[in-house]
């Protein structure tokens, strides 16, 4: 059971109704695709994500991280982003690790993010058209 604060005090979006069906295209697309599933990685990235969407984004600092992303625009978001991926982009060149590894790291927290945002919408029983 996910605790009642770690959810927002408002109910679903469409936008986040949209990440979530992202999710699961993107979990069936590339953790079925890898030969070997490294489970303890897929755990790994699961606790990484509940403690994201949990704890970490209702600290003190997560939420004023959180307000901050909001506070930039779309333009600002799209910008952290993309240097967000180029800087793994990078970093995936410099060190050697195992692209199975990080895509079950990836895939666990993925899943954890699927299930956080279906009990989001159980809980709310509702989608906004749009954030007010």
């Amino acid at each position: 059971m996910i605790p009642s604060t770690w959810y927002p005090d408002r109910p679903p979006t469409w936008t986040d109704v949209l990440v979530g069906v992202l999710v699961l295209l993107w979990i069936p697309i590339n953790l079925g695709s890898l030969r070997t599933i490294h489970w303890s990685w897929v755990v790994g990235g699961a606790a990484i994500g509940v403690v994201s969407v949990g704890p970490l984004a209702n600290s003190r600092g997560g939420k004023r991280v959180g307000a901050w992303f909001r506070g930039i625009g779309v333009g600002g978001r799209i910008a952290v982003v993309l240097s967000f991926a180029a800087a793994v982009w990078i970093a995936s060149n410099r060190v050697d690790v195992s692209s199975e590894i990080v895509t079950s790291a990836a895939g666990g927290f993925m899943v954890s993010l699927g299930l956080f945002l279906l009990a989001y919408l159980i809980r709310w029983g509702e989608v906004r058209r749009r954030d007010e």
